[in-house]
């Protein structure tokens, strides 16, 4: 039996706490919920201190309470008997999370224990066991994303969280949560989804200083949650309050504060780049004011930040260290003006509405030079070679509806609208405008792209073709992804019963394309043994015309049902489920792919061992699925280019376009993309399964309690996770088995079993390893039959899986905080997920994987985000009221690698492919079972200094990685391109590392009217 004394304390301690573990979610993470025991004669009055609005809720027979979907804030609980209140306390509610606020013992557990009238809290202080949750999830404060000394923005903060890796640089550093590709991930402003749907790899922002909680959510989140078989990010900004307040920031982080990477040099000893040159100076101004309108009614937030930065970069130096390199330098600006407006009326205490706009718009602008290497490997530029400017980002504006009907029903309607830019143009050093308007059969202009990799441009002994390009591809101008969607959610509180429900529909249209550079690439290679055309040693040059563009659609209806059960008083049961449905259309507003009742259990429980929460036992069991990405439609259901045809070649201009001679051979017509839409029922397959993915969590959490200071309160944890992906969606390019299949039919299917009819696409989108069902012209009279082709033709079944052991500890007092995590993890299988960082490939759910049984041969192994091992640490320490300083520690196994040959295709005869196989030196060679890449550590420490002359002012100092330990995190995994060796040249050299040292000045000034 638990003393009394015990009793209270633990009851102090729920009252304290502050969630930075785990919490159950409610409304998209946007708000939070109070829990506790007080007398059956009582009532509870709860009042947000900021906006004055009170909920008043009946303790129950059972000496029970709950006030759920509580906007975050500071609240003030108001115990009230017979009309006079008896006891007051504080707290401090977090989105998602359920904080436990005791009166007394509950009665099932110590009917005759007093109530707790002497305890006083005045805010949340130490770090929490939460036992109503049963889910994995990380909440950051305002104030902590202030203080901790990390970039400032999200992606860079989600990595704090357990089991969380970064991924591949070239694929934009966004987060792999549990072993899930990047594009596999959730994000939400203030309970709307902001995720880009046309490729999933990026999302609209706020302003950093604008949010009040961020949320990340790294597994066995409720049903409420989909289109994530990653992790889940969610951002709820600040809002006004009753009280007018204000500031203004200035975050500084200058060139000549930056420390820059070593020297990469060949492995025949030639400079490979070099870096000193490379600059980066950046500024984010903001300035902030919010109060109440209307004092109790009527509350508004607004926020402006510029970000300005200019960088210098330099490419990689030509092979013999000096000259001029085939790529361009750049001098690049950023002009991102953010702003954000947040209004809440409390038309009364039972009803809340909601408005939140915002616009991110970025604006670069990316000048390119010719790129000169002098004799002492210092790089210079030279020739003006053009610009390109880019417009990303748009408006989000998001209303939101609040009815407390009753004190256990609450009903949530929110519709949003986002919009997101896409648009790029380019002026040449004549000052011609050159735009790609997404026709695909418009004429060509503007520069073409070059490659020049012919042996005698590998080795030096002779100088690059050069050229005029600025970007290898041009983005469609104007181009616009739109969301539209809107909810509904009920959450009923019935007795011991937490019943919540939702229905939400969502339209996205993508209008998109991409050329290459001049709408065409001229691809100068060397056929150095004679295997290609029995020209040993000569050289030749391919045409690749590649173009895309249209505008595709995709809608979404989801409906979800979730109960959290109190089974008992230490014993809380979740059961839940999930239903979507996805619809996508090409870029004729045809559908070529319906995907419905995509079903989705969660199970859930968390077990509150002792009736204390000082010890919790939890776990969770939950099926996750992802729709198909509308980038997609582009390139397979829309009308395209993707051709290629070898050439001898003559004189070659200074452009880099060669004066073309005798064809080499046929245009190969790439993925069947030869400029026509393909019928819809050409597709994909009729049978096709969702991408989903099963996961599985056990854990413990344990709050130690002792004699010694400094050992009592921390809570520890530790937590097993399993996750195996069920069925993958990609495409498949292999037209082979279709050719057997008429050829059984005794059709005339022509000699060539790797090109379809010309009426036909080239892939098609099916569940790898799962039988395939189209509609298909076999031998080109027009004529469409059902052809069902069995699964193992096209090669392997989709395989990942992700194991993982976390262990934590987290403790929090007045003077200091520490968070600690290690996890042990892998990360196996044949696919990474729906982009691939083996060859940097952002077609999301259309990459190289899968497109032919031999692309997949030693594909089995190691994947790109594991990491065997990873130690995060990040806390603060208050010295005075003046004086604080933090630390953010990470130390990280290195990323497997592997060797990638098969140029052109030569193992196999499938060409098209270049570097994609897992085969060099005349063999298979097994994915990741290369070296691994070295482990990195950072380690970065803050001072803040808040003077007490100066009310208002802050000023801190970030030393971001102050040892400079930059180790490489990605190399060239490339050993043999089109019967070329690169095994004494480029192979396993570091092609990005860690960001080096640099410090970061911020200034704040906050005020109250």
């Amino acid at each position: 039996m638990i003393s009394s004394t015990m009793l209270k304390r633990t009851a102090l301690v729920s009252a304290l706490a502050t969630c930075m573990l785990a919490g159950t979610a409610y409304a998209q993470s946007t708000v939070g919920d109070i829990y506790g025991a007080a007398s059956a004669s009582q009532t509870i009055q709860i009042q947000n201190l900021g906006s004055g609005a009170v909920r008043t809720v009946t303790v129950g027979e059972d000496g029970r309470y709950r006030a759920s979907s509580l906007p975050v804030g500071n609240y003030r609980i108001n115990v009230q008997q017979n009309g006079q209140t008896v006891t007051t306390r504080d707290i401090n509610v977090i989105a998602g999370q359920s904080s436990q606020v005791n009166f007394t013992a509950p009665a099932a557990e110590n009917a005759s224990a007093q109530a707790l009238d002497t305890v006083t809290v005045s805010a949340n202080a130490l770090a929490s066991i939460d036992v109503a949750s049963v889910e994995s999830r990380t909440s950051f404060t305002a104030d902590q994303l202030d203080k901790l000394p990390v970039p400032r923005n999200v992606v860079d903060v989600a990595a704090l969280t357990p089991g969380t890796t970064k991924g591949d640089s070239r694929l934009g550093n966004l987060p792999s949560f549990g072993g899930a590709s990047v594009a596999e991930n959730s994000y939400y402003v203030n309970g709307f989804n902001v995720t880009n749907l046309y490729n999933n790899l990026s999302f609209s922002e706020v302003p950093f200083q604008a949010i009040q909680q961020l949320d990340v959510q790294t597994g066995g989140y409720g049903a409420q949650y989909g289109f994530s078989t990653g992790g889940v990010t969610s951002v709820i900004t600040k809002r006004g309050t009753n009280e007018w307040k204000g500031g203004a920031s200035w975050v500084y982080t200058p060139a000549w504060a930056r420390e820059n990477e070593d020297k990469t040099y060949r492995k025949n000893g030639t400079l490979f780049r070099n870096y000193d040159r490379n600059s980066n100076n950046d500024n984010v101004y903001s300035a902030w004011l919010g109060g109440a309108l209307v004092k109790d009614k009527l509350f508004f937030y607004g926020i402006f930040q510029s970000h300005k930065a200019s960088e210098t970069l330099y490419p990689t130096a030509p092979g013999t260290g000096k000259g001029n390199s085939t790529q361009a330098a750049q001098r690049n600006t950023y002009s991102d003006p953010f702003y954000l407006i947040k209004l809440d009326w409390n038309i009364n205490d039972s009803n809340i509405l909601e408005y939140t706009g915002m616009n991110n718009t970025k604006h670069t602008t990316n000048n390119y030079f010719t790129a000169n290497y002098g004799a002492d490997g210092v790089p210079s530029t030279t020739n003006y070679r053009g610009q390109r400017r880019v417009k990303t980002g748009g408006d989000v504006n998001i209303f939101k509806y609040t009815s407390y009907i009753t004190d256990d029903l609450t009903a949530t309607a929110q519709w949003g609208k986002m919009k997101s830019k896409n648009s790029s143009d380019y002026i040449s050093p004549s000052g011609i405008h050159t735009r790609y308007n997404g026709d695909i059969n418009g004429p060509r202009t503007g520069c073409p792209y070059v490659l020049d990799r012919r042996d005698s441009a590998n080795n030096g002994t002779s100088q690059p073709y050069g050229s005029c390009y600025t970007a290898s591809t041009t983005d469609i101008f104007n181009g616009e992804d739109q969301r539209t969607a809107w909810r509904i959610d009920l959450d009923w509180k019935i007795g011991d019963h937490d019943i919540a429900g939702g229905f939400s529909k969502e339209n996205w249209r993508s209008t998109g394309g991409q050329s290459y550079a001049g709408g065409v690439l001229y691809y100068y290679q060397t056929d150095t043994d004679g295997a290609l055309y029995n020209q040993k040693g000569r050289d030749f040059v391919q045409v690749q015309n590649y173009r895309t563009g249209g505008s595709v659609r995709v809608e979404q209806k989801s409906w979800y049902l979730q109960d959290n059960w109190q089974v008992s008083d230490k014993f809380l049961a979740y059961i839940g489920v999930r239903n979507d449905s996805f619809n996508n259309q090409n870029g004729d507003g045809k559908n070529f792919v319906r995907q419905g009742n995509i079903w989705q259990p969660r199970l859930g429980f968390s077990w509150d061992l002792f009736g204390d929460s000082t010890t919790k036992i939890f776990g969770t069991a939950g099926r996750y699925s992802l729709p198909i990405a509308a980038n997609v439609a582009l390139r397979a259901a829309t009308a395209s280019y993707y051709t290629q045809q070898d050439f001898n070649y003559g004189q070659v201009n200074e452009r880099g376009e060669p004066v073309l001679g005798s064809a080499l051979g046929p245009v190969k017509i790439v993925n069947g993309e030869n400029g026509t839409t393909p019928d819809p029922r050409s597709v994909a397959s009729r049978d096709l399964k969702p991408y989903s993915q099963d996961e599985y969590i056990l854990g413990v959490q344990h709050r130690i309690t002792s004699d010694n200071d400094f050992v009592n309160d921390w809570v520890v944890g530790a937590k097993a996770i399993y996750r195996r992906l069920n069925n993958a969606i990609d495409d498949t390019c292999d037209w082979r088995p279709f050719y057997a299949y008429g050829q059984s039919l005794g059709l005339d299917v022509g000699p060539n079993k790797f090109t379809p009819p010309s009426n036909m696409p080239g892939c098609y989108i099916y569940n790898p390893g799962s039988k395939l069902t189209l509609d298909v012209d076999l031998d080109g009279s027009g004529q469409l039959r059902n052809v069902t082709i069995p699964g193992n033709k096209f090669g392997p079944k989709a395989k990942r899986s992700y194991q993982s052991v976390v262990l934590t500890a987290e403790k929090a007092t007045d003077k200091w905080y520490v968070n600690a995590s290690y996890t042990w993890a892998k990360n196996y299988g044949n696919t990474e997920g729906l982009v691939k960082s083996d060859n940097a490939q952002t077609d999301t759910g259309t990459t190289s994987a899968f497109d032919y049984p031999e692309l997949m041969n030693g594909s089995n192994g190691w994947l790109p985000n594991d990491r065997r091992h990873s130690f995060k640490m990040y806390g603060g320490y208050k010295f005075t009221p003046e004086w604080s300083v933090g630390l953010n520690m990470l130390v990280e196994s290195g990323r497997p690698s592997s060797c990638f040959g098969g140029g052109s295709g030569i193992p196999y005869g499938i060409e098209g492919y270049q570097s994609s196989y897992f085969y060099c030196e005349g063999k298979v060679d097994q994915r990741g079972h290369g070296k691994r890449l070295p482990w990195t550590w950072t380690l970065s420490p803050n001072v803040v200094y808040t003077p007490a002359y100066a009310k208002g002012v802050t000023v801190q100092l970030d030393a971001i990685n102050v040892l400079n330990n930059s180790k490489p995190i990605a190399i060239n995994e490339i050993g043999e391109a089109a019967g070329q060796k690169l095994y004494t040249s480029t192979y396993r050299v570091p092609t990005y590392y860690q960001t080096p040292r640099y410090f970061r000045l911020m200034v704040q000034y906050d005020f109250s009217l």
